[in-house]
């Protein structure tokens, strides 16, 4: 491998900007070689903007290159497993978007292609990488909320695309709200509070304001394995102005103590001299989460880490999703398959 990390950028769409100001920030650990999408306007304008010399329209164009170490994969979430397969069996490390496939036998695919290539395969759930989140986690294994029994989270936002884009439909988006913004919630309780173990689902369409196929709003309650319950409540169609972007929350309630993330992140906890009976605000670095993402793939890659977003990881959150559907169908609690 070069002394740099030589990337290629596959989907050159939304979320690859927010993955471009990784690359940017971090020319130590990265050269991005080659950006591909089929729109080649979109590969074009990427490259541009990354420096990079190769635009290309398929993206086995760019796995045959000896000059692409690996790949970061921005495409619609059915075509995540291909182009992952793909890229392991070319012996490419692989970031991959969250979530890491629409189904698990897809996720088991790619984590089996990795392991047998000796590969990197990293899912972008870019949310561990943010500082409110790891300080909570911090908190919470310092024992400063004591026992966790009951957490709050919420995702809305007011999504405005056509019913041509891949989200409005189930085979290719994999269903709505909960998988394509909602599994961001799932992972950061997964990651804090501890394993899912049952979960118990509605969701109801809004063809007014999105698809008549997958779920624009729904309500998950959780299990954990330690006790403790958890609720998820996730819109796409929070009605807002145009300039108004979407907001997440969480609370995590226990025996010692409080915590919330509404305009920072605030813990109120008898193990803190200052948070007693009342909520004290807990400073926090300015810090990308997508640049932290991207430095923590380059870092793996070079130093042969397990990230922390592995796909082992990223199915275990798809799993959690995925039960949340069968409960809707069947009106019941169901079991988070392992």
């Amino acid at each position: 491998m070069a002394e740099r990390i030589r990337v290629a950028l596959i989907g050159c769409g939304g979320i690859s900007q927010a993955h471009a100001r990784g690359y940017l920030q971090s020319p130590d650990l990265f050269e991005v070689v080659a950006c591909c999408d089929e729109r080649k306007e979109l590969a074009e304008e990427r490259a541009q903007q990354l420096g990079a010399t190769v635009v290309a329209t398929d993206y086995r164009q760019v796995l045959a290159r000896d000059d692409v170490d690996a790949v970061d994969i921005c495409l619609p979430h059915h075509l995540h497993a291909e182009v992952a397969i793909a890229a392991a069996e070319a012996g490419k490390h692989v970031l991959v978007e969250k979530p890491i496939a629409n189904t698990l036998d897809d996720a088991d695919a790619m984590i089996a292609a990795a392991r047998k290539a000796g590969v990197i395969l990293m899912v972008a759930h870019n949310e561990r990488y943010m500082p409110v989140y790891r300080k909570a986690k911090e908190l919470v294994e310092q024992g400063i909320l004591g026992r966790l029994f009951l957490a709050r989270a919420d995702h809305n936002q007011f999504v405005r695309v056509n019913d041509r884009h891949w989200l409005w439909r189930k085979a290719t988006a994999g269903g709505g709200v909960l998988i394509g913004s909602g599994i961001h919630r799932v992972d950061i309780l997964r990651w804090i509070v501890g394993d899912i173990v049952r979960v118990w689902h509605r969701q109801t369409l809004v063809p007014e304001r999105f698809s008549d196929e997958v779920e624009a709003a729904s309500v998950t309650i959780f299990e954990f394995a330690d006790g403790a319950i958890g609720e998820l409540t996730c819109t796409w169609t929070a009605y807002a102005a145009p300039t108004a972007p979407w907001y997440e929350l969480l609370w995590l309630y226990g025996t010692d103590g409080s915590l919330h993330n509404v305009g920072g992140l605030f813990v109120a906890s008898e193990k803190l001299p200052e948070g007693q009976g009342k909520f004290v605000q807990i400073p926090l670095p300015n810090e990308d989460s997508f640049v932290n993402e991207i430095r923590h793939f380059g870092e793996c890659v070079r130093d042969g880490k397990t990230p922390l977003t592995s796909g082992e990881e990223g199915r275990k959150s798809l799993a959690v999703v995925i039960a949340a559907y069968q409960a809707a169908q069947t009106g019941e609690g169901v079991s988070v398959p392992a």
